[in-house]
């Protein structure tokens, strides 16, 4: 995933008015002929350890920094004794230290001393934004432990609730010498309501009540309870994952695959045996890494949830957002590398009697997980020395494993150089599948319905590995819903599709939207889980092109205000900035420093067409800045973008997709970097072109019609069912005669008499919040299909089933 330079949101009580002169009936008509064998494994999810998911999500280990592990690598404040709290009480007299000789294990070496010289004294550990402890809930503890003094040391293990009382405590004696693991449990009694939290910002702690010296290493806290028996996960956030039906699992990335560097990149075979012996590192996101969810973990979350894995590999170069670019794997270092690829191959799909395949037998699994696709590369700058090394693993792969497909990289947009160059290197090379990134604003996602229609049918597929909808509510899921319709009709060429990312923890989001957001309580739901789950449930293998008649595209009425805002994360100096109008007004603004501090400019007027021009001399800021025009403070406007990239944008629904722009470069504008901008707004902001020193950028027009009511049709001819999806994004009902549509599938009068209708629907289509639970949700009712009408309420998506 690439970082957006501006995501422009405005107050969510305006909608634009609809121009059309509407009327009540849509007529969809079915293309029999054109009938379609679609991909069975369309819809998928893709895990990445970004906003907390991993460790202080999935991961059920509830104790932070339990290695000793957490240094300035992974933030800036942070070292080997962050999250954990001494406790010396008035009288006593205790040191803690961290130390790395003679560790449990030389890949994470360090671990805490504590000398206790007159007891008592504690460590805490306050976890992932305190503790959750539940009623009647086991908690099972783990250390590696040793003494250094004489005499064997007692360690009272507690759960401490939210006022520092115990709920649960047990003692163990530390006698050995040596390094060994010592395991306690603790039951928090029966209190209320079942599984009711008893404290929500609880603390481990570990108290010595006599004098002498201690080591540890390696503490964890798990709760006992599991989904389907699957340890080291989270039941409610499993549950979460296997209620959307996934048919397949990408992991572990996105940028956390080819990482920041080559000391950063993922090594799968790191991640998987005994956990003390899998090196730690920093996670790009800005945090840190234990691995305790690695490959062979992740691989039984598939086998349970029921998803076919696709695990993503580099491509032997890092990733190319760093100030020293992309790195590749040295060449005398490839066969090495290769061979690491092949063996991730060999752990899933061999027998016992290979190397890896005994492997995968001793940690548990003797059976093959039965791998199927594999990734290469991430988001990748397609230059030859990718080119190269991705060419080698390819071949090395088709020659010693032909049947497993590879999944190639295309870049991190639908569009651009990379996306140009990606395909044009997945069709020379013969890959049989490409992975596609997009995140855009709703309006791009229905403006954009046919992206896949014309996608070369005799080439390499599509997956459409990460996308998603600007923002977290109603109206994002209803232009996700609609494209997904169109991806189904084209699931011929796409072949997988996942939304991302899939979890964020609330507090520490790197990303918005996501499809899952959690706290140490509870899982949320935003609107889009639910688009996912709707076509998740009903995967189809089958798809005919359908159209429609009557009212389905929005004209928005835009306003002829005009504003002038300056923002981002960047300083400069705007110099002469003029606005000058249609009918040759000109406004001089004067000169703006700009500290990075967001500017509303004096500018207020009213015109439908106006220039701007402004001598920018640019300092600092890695991401650009944005001159934010005409009704900015309402969800429909524009943005000019000036930095590593130049574009024209347009925020539609209050976000923004671009109309035009120039590719983001991998290098940071050079300080003192002068720009003559002029930029001409036409049409209230429906056209833009932007000039650099007299030099046309960009120039963009957005299509005036948006499309906002579609029906598509697919069929499981497996479990007998059809499915006719109807999404209705505008503010009325809409009622859709789907007479045709029966008939030519020869659907019987009962079944349509007996059909069901799955149906999201919501009174504000910019209702539902980030980190929140979506207001409403689908509602299963029996409908009558009868007369072959159906009435779709207003912002809704529906899904008719007929058996």
């Amino acid at each position: 995933m690439t970082i957006p330079t501006t995501v422009s949101v405005a107050p969510a009580d305006e909608y634009p008015a609809d121009g059309h002169t509407m009327t009540d009936k849509l007529t969809a008509t079915l293309d029999k002929a054109g009938v379609r064998a679609i991909s069975t494994d369309l819809w998928g999810i893709f895990f990445e350890d970004i906003s907390y998911s991993g460790d202080g999500g999935l991961n059920a280990d509830l104790v932070q920094n339990g290695a000793f592990e957490y240094n300035r690598a992974d933030s800036i404040d942070w070292s080997n004794y962050s999250f954990w709290r001494k406790i010396v009480p008035e009288g006593s007299f205790a040191a803690f230290g961290i130390h790395d000789n003679d560790p449990v294990a030389t890949e994470n070496p360090h671990y805490a001393t504590v000398e206790v010289e007159h007891a008592p004294a504690a460590l805490d550990n306050t976890g992932w934004d305190g503790m959750v402890f539940r009623a009647g809930e086991t908690y099972d503890f783990t250390a590696w432990m040793r003494v250094r003094s004489e005499s064997a040391m007692p360690v009272t293990v507690s759960l401490r609730g939210d006022d520092g009382s115990i709920i649960a405590e047990n003692t163990i004696t530390v006698s050995a010498s040596a390094w060994t693991t010592y395991q306690a449990s603790l039951t928090v009694p029966e209190h209320g309501d079942a599984g009711s939290s008893v404290a929500t910002q609880g603390t481990l702690r570990l108290a010595f009540a006599g004098e002498g010296v201690i080591d540890l290493d390696f503490v964890t806290l798990e709760p006992r309870t599991t989904y389907h028996g699957l340890k080291h996960f989270r039941p409610d956030l499993v549950e979460a994952l296997a209620d959307l039906k996934p048919r397949f699992m990408r992991f572990p990335g996105g940028c956390i695959t080819h990482g920041l560097g080559m000391d950063n990149m993922y090594h799968w075979d790191r991640t998987i045996g005994p956990v003390e012996h899998r090196p730690h590192n920093f996670n790009l996101w800005g945090y840190h890494q234990s691995f305790r969810i690695g490959y062979y973990e992740y691989l039984c979350l598939c086998e349970t949830i029921g998803a076919k894995p696709l695990p993503v590999l580099p491509a032997g170069v890092s990733c190319q957002n760093t100030s020293q670019g992309p790195v590749p794997v040295a060449q005398e270092d490839m066969p090495a590398y290769i061979d690491e690829v092949l063996h991730l191959i060999e752990f899933c799909n061999g027998s016992t009697a290979t190397e890896w395949g005994a492997k995968r037998a001793a940690m548990g699994h003797p059976e093959p997980f039965g791998l199927e696709y594999l990734g290469i590369g991430n988001e990748d700058l397609i230059d030859d020395v990718f080119k190269n090394r991705f060419q080698q693993i390819f071949d090395a792969v088709k020659a010693a494993y032909p049947d497993i497909v590879v999944v190639g990289t295309v870049g991190p947009a639908p569009s651009g150089q990379d996306y140009e160059e990606g395909w044009k290197y997945a069709r020379e090379a013969g890959l049989p599948i490409v992975d596609e990134h997009s995140y855009q604003s709703s309006s791009w996602w229905f403006h954009n319905l046919d992206h896949y229609d014309h996608t070369d049918r005799k080439g390499p597929k599509v997956y459409l590995g990460e996308y998603g909808s600007w923002n977290t509510q109603l109206i994002n899921g209803l232009s996700e819903a609609a494209f997904m319709g169109r991806m189904e009709l084209n699931g011929d060429v796409v072949a997988m599709a996942s939304y991302a990312p899939l979890f964020a923890k609330n507090g520490h989001h790197s990303w918005n939207p996501d499809l899952i957001y959690f706290d140490n309580e509870r899982a949320y739901h935003p609107y889009s889980y639910w688009v996912q789950q709707m076509y998740a449930t009903t995967t189809a293998d089958t798809a005919w092109p359908v159209t429609v008649e009557g009212p389905s595209t929005l004209r928005r009425s835009l306003p002829d205000t005009v504003k002038l805002r300056i923002a981002g994360n960047a300083k400069a100096d705007l110099n002469n900035i003029t606005i000058t109008t249609a009918a040759g007004d000109a406004i001089d603004l004067g000169n703006v420093a700009y500290d990075g501090r967001t500017i509303d400019t004096p500018l207020d007027l009213h015109a439908d067409s106006y220039s701007i021009d402004a001598t920018v001399v640019y300092y600092e800021g890695k991401w650009g800045m944005d001159l934010i025009c005409g009704d900015i403070d309402g969800k429909n406007h524009n943005i000019i973008s000036l930095g590593r990239g130049h574009s024209v944008r347009v925020v539609r629904d209050g976000t923004a997709y671009a109309l035009a722009g120039t590719e983001v470069s991998m290098n940071e504008v050079r300080p003192g970097t002068t720009w003559q901008v002029h930029v001409n707004v036409t049409d209230r902001g429906q056209a833009m072109k932007l000039y650099i020193d007299g030099t046309l950028i960009a120039d963009g027009t957005e299509v005036k019609d948006e499309p906002r009511r579609t029906v598509t049709v697919s069929r499981n001819d497996k479990a007998g069912e059809t499915y006719v999806r109807v999404v209705n994004a505008m503010d009325a009902p809409i009622s859709v005669d789907l007479r045709q549509i029966l008939a030519e599938l020869n659907i019987s009068t009962a079944s349509a008499a007996s059909a069901t209708a799955t149906v999201l629907a919501g009174d504000n289509p910019y209702a539902g919040q980030v980190g929140e639970e979506s207001p409403t949700r689908p509602r299963q009712t029996a409908i009558d299909l009868t007369d072959g009408d159906y009435t779709a309420p207003a912002w809704s998506f529906t899904t008719i089933t007929i058996k």
